[in-house]
């Protein structure tokens, strides 16, 4: 059954405005029932017509986003219950992250960079401006390549090495500037060693001018869930500028992980 009805019929005439929502009107919707529905109560809520609904569903169905029963009703699928989840779990990391982002923003005056891993990339998930006058071109749902980028590499210096096997395999690794890594050889030596002191740098191998250190953060199961990060031009933030800011990053790094467990 329908939760919240009424509601829900304003908001599919709300979507039904944008052809291109209208699967996510059929998620929405789906998201309100606590079991299956046919195809006749979607319509009675959205307003479209039975053949649009079909086609829209039998999408959702082939991507795994939507279930189909053998009485031909649907629910949500599997892949939109995960993406429910990590969008809960990027809301709880970036919570459990402001105070300290902040702080070592107060503290450097610098960007500062909350990442998160998405598939074989890093993403941008929250940022501290920087309070000097020039900062850094960055923005918050961006991605990031893994391998030269500070974030980045600590990202990887914990995953499996079967995670890290599929991910050499399937990568190509671009030459950004004259410092970026793209030897495996080379790369697994610099994991090893961030594995070893616990933060990792970007001496400008990503952006020429750029340098950046950050940390990781570890949930209740020792997992890693994300990176902190200091990021300047590097003109103002040399390799040493940026280590003298690694004990209170670790430290950062340390509180917010111990937020997270507490979750």
């Amino acid at each position: 059954m329908l939760d919240d009805r009424e509601m829900l019929v304003k908001r599919c005439a709300e979507l039904n405005k944008f052809s291109s929502l209208k699967s996510i009107m059929m998620l929405e919707v789906l998201a309100c029932s606590n079991s299956f529905e046919s195809i006749t109560d979607i319509a009675e809520v959205s307003g479209l017509s039975n053949s649009t609904i079909h086609r829209i569903l039998q999408e959702l169905v082939q991507s795994e986003y939507v279930r189909k029963n053998n009485e031909h009703k649907y629910c949500l699928g599997l892949n939109a219950l995960a993406l429910g989840t990590r969008i809960r779990k990027t809301d709880l990391i970036s919570e459990a992250a402001s105070i300290e982002m902040n702080r070592l923003n107060d503290l450097s005056n610098e960007t500062i960079h909350l990442i998160v891993l998405d598939k074989n990339q890093g993403r941008y998930i929250a940022k501290c401006e920087a309070k000097n006058q020039i900062g850094l071109r960055s923005r918050i749902g961006w991605t990031i390549p893994l391998y030269c980028t500070a974030g980045g590499k600590v990202l990887l210096a914990y995953q499996t090495e079967e995670w890290l096997r599929s991910y050499f395999d399937s990568t190509s690794f671009e030459r950004f500037t004259d410092n970026t890594i793209c030897e495996e050889k080379s790369m697994q030596a610099e994991l090893a060693t961030i594995r070893r002191n616990g933060f990792g740098m970007d001496n400008e191998e990503h952006h020429l001018d750029v340098v950046c250190i950050a940390a990781p953060i570890f949930d209740s199961q020792n997992r890693i869930v994300a990176t902190v990060g200091i990021s300047a031009p590097a003109y103002r933030f040399s390799k040493d500028k940026a280590l003298s800011y690694k004990d209170e990053l670790l430290a950062s790094a340390r509180r917010i992980s111990e937020r997270l467990r507490q979750e």
